[in-house]
């Protein structure tokens, strides 16, 4: 009861639009009822009493009681219809919001595809509870009580068979569509797993093709769309047979109605018009109760859906910031490890007792064997994840006391695998930053480097890129990144590889572009050819979540450890050359 009352209240929307559905919906009842009324006097009043100067009379009111339920059930239909939207709409800006409000951390051990499900399906399933328990529910339960009343008021015996068999089979269908909640979350738990699978195959269908697997695949995704409707079969199966029941008995009624009611008008105990009219107010009573089961099916359909939201917005944001957080408003740049270690899972940890200093402006190299710990080291720096234990410091402060937007917006961030949002140039580059002029983005571009292919552009600026930036080539993108980040202007910059799948003219410009962009800035570079660091100011080799080596190019190279080991294996079979040796020249400065 507790989730189907927090659904209703969040489903509701505005109040006004709320309350004007409501009474909406309790006036079109009376409207309907009304109009059997007054084909019973039409009958018994005009017809059998032969009574002409009452027809027009008569006809009219039915005419103004016609016309008066249409207008209030196209009102209520357009209404609701919109009353759903903007809920939809807003239950779907919420889930995109908590989704960001979560953090790497969270989804690094969720998927993606459940936040697809709830957006595309379940969503739109809880957002009828509103529409059913109030305003639907509203409309039945008035048809139900004044056709009940009506019926009593015109004939008493009547009304006893027409009223409670309808109320009867209602109470016993709505005990028996309860296992249908089960059945749908069932159902749209497996929509949520073939949503997944479905996100997969399309973002990993290189490698599906290359390695011949498209059978295995393929065989994978039917075998769930089997199962899903196996299930959504048992759910139809299940409403067939309400419908097929529901039927059955109306009819059963409506003979009875027909041979006790005609006995009774033979008999001189009621009239003909009563008996139509009772008839008519009957299929409307039954109508309202068989709506009601139907309701307690969508009700129980409609829970479903809404535990999952409901467990997805109750989900904690591992990162969030603490109530005493200040703002962080001069950085100089110092960044502190103090005895850090981070681990993903309980019993899998990634970084052991690790401790690093790093003074403003320096340039760092973070180099090893993959899986040593890198990328997960410098996402502490952004707190996209926080240490299991020891801390991380900023100018001497605990990144955990500071407000993270403010963290945030003194750290740039170039990936190796570069991500375009399909949009304009212009949008791209300004995208941390959207108060930018057309001269401030144009400046991000020459200092990247990316202007002399940005001017050669039929639009330059307002060039369309594509989905991830498709329309440009990697080194194009890596200049576009550079370009974001140079104007976001940060004091502390991490690079992870951004050169790395590039060709020689692609990264000697990359190159020219990342001095421009490092000038001044505490640097963190990922880096996995030895080639783009020999000139950093320290270079800290870790192994295992441990730090091993840190020191000075030469310095390592003539300690003879994993450094040098690293170094001769990349460089096996070549000399070292002024072009190698001076990848970076300006990295020191």
């Amino acid at each position: 009861m507790g989730l189907l009352i927090r659904s209703v209240v969040d489903t509701a929307g505005p109040r006004r639009v709320w309350i004007t559905l409501v009474l909406l919906t309790a006036t079109i009842p009376p409207l309907v009822v009304g109009l059997p009324l007054v084909e019973k006097q039409l009958i018994d009043g005009v017809f059998l009493a032969h009574r002409p100067d009452k027809l027009l009379g008569l006809l009219g009111i039915y005419a103004g009681l016609w016309g008066f339920s249409i207008v209030a059930s196209t009102a209520r239909s357009t209404l609701g219809a919109y009353q759903g939207e903007l809920v939809i709409q807003q239950f779907r800006q919420r889930l995109l919001a908590h989704a960001a409000d979560l953090s790497l951390a969270y989804w690094h051990r969720d998927h993606t595809g459940r936040l697809l499900a709830l957006y595309h399906n379940d969503v739109s399933r809880m957002t009828g509870l509103f529409s059913a328990t109030v305003v639907a529910g509203t409309s039945c339960v008035v048809g139900v009580l004044l056709g009940g009343g009506v019926m009593f008021q015109l004939n008493w015996q009547l009304a006893i068979v027409t009223t409670l068999a309808p109320l009867v089979a209602g109470g016993i269908s709505f005990v028996l569509t309860r296992p249908l909640r089960s059945l749908a979350r069932r159902a749209q738990d497996k929509a949520e797993q073939l949503t997944e699978q479905l996100e997969e195959n399309l973002s990993g269908l290189r490698e599906i093709v290359a390695f011949g697997r498209e059978a295995l695949r393929t065989n994978q995704f039917a075998t769930g769309l089997r199962e899903l409707l196996q299930l959504r079969m048992r759910i139809t199966l299940a409403n067939s047979a309400f419908g097929v029941g529901q039927s059955v008995f109306s009819f059963a009624v409506f003979l009875a109605i027909l041979g006790y009611g005609g006995y009774l008008v033979l008999n001189g105990k009621t009239t003909l018009g009563t008996l139509m009219a009772m008839r008519v107010i009957f299929d409307q009573t039954f109508m309202a109760a068989k709506q009601l089961v139907g309701l307690s099916r969508d009700i129980q359909m409609a829970l479903a859906s809404s535990e999952r939201v409901y467990s997805f917005f109750d989900e904690r944001a591992p990162i969030v910031d603490r109530e005493d957080a200040r703002e962080l408003l001069t950085v100089r740049g110092a960044v502190t490890f103090d005895d850090v270690s981070f681990a993903y899972q309980t019993g899998h940890t990634i970084l052991h007792d690790l401790s690093l200093n790093v003074e403003p402006g320096e340039v760092v190299a973070l180099v090893g064997p993959s899986g040593a710990g890198k990328t997960t080291l410098v996402s502490l720096i952004s707190r996209f994840y926080d240490p299991t234990l020891g801390r991380v410091r900023l100018d001497g402060v605990d990144l955990r006391d500071l407000k993270l937007a403010s963290l945030r917006r003194q750290i740039g961030i170039v990936f190796q695998d570069t991500f375009l949002f399909s949009a304009t140039i212009r949008e791209n580059i300004a995208f941390g930053r959207s108060d930018a002029s057309d001269a401030d983005i144009i400046r991000a571009a020459r200092l990247a480097n990316a202007w002399e292919f940005i001017e050669g552009l039929p639009s330059q600026l307002d060039t369309w890129v594509g989905q991830r930036g498709v329309q440009l080539s990697e080194g194009q993108k890596q200049r576009i990144a550079i370009a974001r980040a140079l104007l976001r202007d940060p004091r502390i910059l991490i690079l992870d590889e951004p050169t790395s799948a590039l060709d020689a003219r692609s990264e000697s410009l990359l190159q020219s572009a990342l001095q421009n962009l490092m000038r001044g800035r505490t640097t963190f570079i990922i880096a996995h050819r030895l080639a783009t660091v020999q000139r950093a100011d320290k270079i800290v080799v870790l192994e295992g979540g441990r730090i091993v080596e840190q020191g000075r190019h030469d310095t390592l190279l003539a300690r003879r450890g994993l450094y040098r080991e690293l170094h001769d294996l990349q460089f096996a079979g070549t000399e070292e050359t002024p072009e190698t040796r001076n990848a970076l020249p300006s990295l020191a400065g």
